[in-house]
């Protein structure tokens, strides 16, 4: 079961990297997903990141595909209403130096929105939001039930977003989602990193019990 870490917005440069390096040890990928940043402060961000010592691999970018392919990352993540054809044939076709690992991510928040992803090839969904979050006060979660439709509909790898801690992480798994993403819990929490070692523990624990 896998952990996406996604930044959120309110966190200096200073600070993301900070952090990012702080959890990467815990978690499968981080998601660079800063909507004001030009892509010179992004560029800067992942840099010392990597040199750091966190994997190219592990490291996404959000909405910004040249950018990812350019850094020769792990993948990037789109946005519901960003086509994916028209980002694999104009990023990925023509270039041989992408790496090995390359996964195209979409967040959607309705079935055929899900349906549409794995029809044009994506790789893995963002489903959410599962529970009550501070980030959409005013929507109301989806809950597990839509999730678990949602992951049978599709036969790619569902990640669940939205209000999850790690008490939820068995829940999750039973509706047969691959994986979880958090973000203001991760990079909001006074301590990111013990927060993503009761994530990750709780994710061990929950996968030896349904072993």
């Amino acid at each position: 079961m896998e952990l996406h870490a996604i930044s959120t917005g309110q966190q200096s440069m200073t600070e993301l990297i900070e952090i990012a390096s702080q959890i990467s040890p815990w978690v499968t990928v981080i998601h660079i997903r800063e909507k004001k940043w030009s892509d010179l402060q992004i560029v800067d961000t992942i840099q010392q990141l990597i040199d750091k010592g966190v994997p190219r691999s592990q490291l996404r970018i959000n909405s910004r595909p040249q950018l990812a392919v350019d850094m020769k990352l792990g993948g990037v993540h789109l946005s519901e209403n960003m086509s994916y054809h028209s980002e694999k044939n104009s990023y990925l076709a023509n270039d041989d130096k992408t790496p090995l690992v390359w996964k195209v991510g979409r967040s959607v928040h309705h079935i055929d929105q899900a349906l549409r992803a794995e029809q044009e090839g994506v790789d893995y969904i963002f489903y959410g939001h599962i529970y009550s979050t501070t980030s959409k006060p005013d929507l109301s979660p989806r809950g597990l039930i839509q999730l678990e439709q949602i992951c049978h509909a599709v036969s790619i790898p569902v990640i669940a977003i939205g209000g999850i801690q790690p008490s939820h992480c068995q829940d999750i798994y039973q509706t047969g989602a691959k994986g979880i993403a958090v973000m203001s819990g991760i990079f909001q929490a006074d301590h990111p990193k013990h927060v993503c070692q009761q994530y990750h523990a709780s994710i061990q624990n929950m996968i030896s019990t349904n072993l």
